[in-house]
C-alpha cells in the first residue's frame, strides 16, 4: 500500500495559539497522489491537540475558551520537569483533545465538510515551532498506459 509523509511546522506565540493546518494537509493530500484511503494527522508532544472544526474564528475561539474553562492559567514559574515543557494547565487543556485526527480520502478528495478545517490548539507559553506528521496511505491513481 503506497504512503506517503510529510512533516510541517507552524510557528507559536507566547499566547495560546489556534493553528490552521488545513494548507499543509491539503498539499500533502495532493503530492501523495493518493485517490481512495486515509490521511492522517499527528501532533508529537503533550501540551498541543488538533481538532477538525468548521472554519470560522469565533467557534474555534469558543472552543478554546470551553477547554480553558476547566483548568485554571497558572502563574506559578515553569515547572522543572524532564520534559523541558509547559505548566500543567498546557498539558490538561492538550489531554482534552486528540493528537491526531484521521481524514478519509475518496476518488482523490479529501472527505472533509465545506466549511471544516484541521486546527491546531497549542497551549504551551513559549514561542516556538510546533512540527506535526501528515501520513498519507491507500492506493494512488493508476498510470494511464
Amino acid at each position: 500500500m503506497p504512503s506517503y509523509l510529510l512533516t510541517a511546522y507552524l510557528n507559536t506565540s507566547k499566547e495560546v495559539d489556534i493553528l490552521n493546518a488545513t494548507h499543509d494537509v491539503k498539499r500533502a493530500h495532493r503530492e501523495s497522489k493518493i485517490v481512495n484511503g486515509l490521511l492522517t494527522v499527528y501532533l508529537p508532544g503533550s501540551c498541543a491537540g488538533v481538532k477538525v472544526l468548521e472554519n470560522e474564528p469565533e467557534v474555534q475561539k469558543k472552543f478554546l475558551n470551553l477547554i480553558s474553562s476547566f483548568t485554571p492559567n497558572s502563574t506559578e514559574a515553569r515547572p522543572k520537569r524532564r520534559s523541558n515543557t509547559g505548566h500543567d494547565a498546557a498539558h490538561l487543556r492538550a489531554a482534552l483533545l486528540s493528537n491526531s485526527v484521521g481524514i478519509p480520502i475518496k476518488d482523490g478528495k479529501l472527505l472533509l465538510g465545506p466549511w471544516q478545517e484541521v486546527v491546531l490548539y497549542d497551549f504551551d507559553d513559549r514561542i516556538g515551532r510546533r512540527d506535526f506528521h501528515i501520513l498519507v496511505m491507500g492506493d494512488e491513481a493508476e498510470q494511464k498506459k
